[in-house]
């Protein structure tokens, strides 16, 4: 099982390499907001997956026990500064989480850039410089796991989704490469009254390769 300090990165790359994952954050009527997320992923994923945490880690985890354990991930999230967590694995290939977030002009979040808010609207931005903020965040060994996904942003390249596609599957296969690429992500952003939203659907292979930042925003 990987260790605690782990946890977030593995979380993340998850939410990377998942087949469908889907993110939503819902504003509160304070400063803050909830943050839910969901993934899975195929076998083939998971065995590299496995192999990338072993790599890592310096130890192996058995196909029963998940790759990221609830546990973990609540503990991390709980130190990071969320608070009402709820984090549950469905399967050993499957993670979901929630938590919310009180003030998001505040603490290390804050920083990266990528929730803000302003009194009628919330908005979340993704982009080269968002990607390495968290990168930055991570501890040198959580880094690893970004290194070895070779994320443009991280890596201060620019590539083409097939091209950043050819280069992941020259390293560990086709349908990794293929998962990680051809995978969409929903963003869900929801106004405290839960009224009005917005929805976007956007394919792992393109917000990975992000030059120019992209934002979504719900108003109020």
């Amino acid at each position: 099982m990987l260790t605690l300090r782990l946890a977030v990165a593995a979380a993340l790359l998850l939410l990377c390499s998942a087949c469908s994952p889907s993110l939503t954050v819902t504003a509160d009527d304070a400063n803050g907001a909830t943050l839910a997320f969901q993934a899975s992923f195929s076998a083939a994923t998971e065995k590299t997956l496995r192999a990338l945490a072993s790599s890592i880690s310096g130890s192996s985890s058995e196909g029963s026990i998940p790759v990221i354990a609830a546990q973990d991930v609540d503990a991390v999230l709980r130190e990071s500064g969320f608070t009402d967590i709820s984090a549950k694995n469905a399967s050993a290939t499957s993670i979901s989480a929630s938590a919310r977030y009180p003030v998001l002009t505040e603490g290390a979040l804050a920083h990266t850039g990528i929730l803000t808010r302003t009194a009628q609207s919330l908005t979340l931005t993704v982009g080269a410089q968002q990607i390495y903020a968290l990168y930055a965040l991570c501890s040198e060994e959580s880094r690893l796991y970004f290194d070895l996904l070779m994320l443009p942003a991280i890596e201060g390249g620019q590539l083409t989704v097939k091209e950043y596609n050819e280069q992941l599957a020259a390293l560990y296969g086709k349908s990794f490469a293929d998962e990680i690429t051809g995978g969409t992500l929903t963003i869900t952003l929801v106004a405290p009254s839960g009224k009005k939203r917005t929805t976007a659907k956007v394919t792992l292979g393109e917000l990975l390769t992000l030059t120019a930042a992209k934002s979504w925003t719900v108003a109020w």
